[in-house]
């Protein structure tokens, strides 16, 4: 059997690379909006032409190549890869939670995380389960 330790360090770990996957995502989403912007921002203004129609009446013609929306099918599937995420977020959130308040062993639990914060602060780097375990209120 696993010990307190381990457990907590294996679902931090997971957790952390949760938010990194996240963050990656997000700024992926970002280099393809500003490709995307780059791409249309070389396509040159319509062209149009004067066409007779009879009776002094003139059409103009369209000559220049649609704007192509990406497909809508890698929106979905980046929208169902993030809803997928999240969902991973939340369940790590959960057990997290459930193992700190009801596991038979809660409080070696908790006291792991709480070392593993200690670990976080004093390396300098923020403590990512702040908003799931807050620090403890000193009396």
């Amino acid at each position: 059997m696993a010990s307190e330790k381990e457990i907590a360090h294996h679902l931090y770990g997971a957790y952390e690379a949760y938010l990194d996957l996240k963050v990656q995502i997000h700024e992926a989403q970002q280099m393809r909006a500003d490709q995307l912007e780059e791409a249309l921002s070389q396509i040159p203004e319509p062209a149009f032409e004067q066409v007779d129609q009879g009776k002094g009446k003139k059409e103009q013609k369209d000559h220049s190549i649609g704007k192509k929306k990406p497909l809508p099918t890698v929106e979905d599937h980046e929208l169902k890869v993030q809803r997928d995420l999240d969902l991973l977020g939340q369940k790590i959130q959960a057990l997290v939670q459930l193992l700190t308040q009801n596991h038979t062993t809660s409080p070696t639990m908790l006291g792991e995380f709480e070392n593993l914060r200690t670990f976080k602060v004093l390396s300098g780097e923020g403590f990512a389960l702040n908003s799931v375990l807050p620090l403890k209120q000193k009396r």
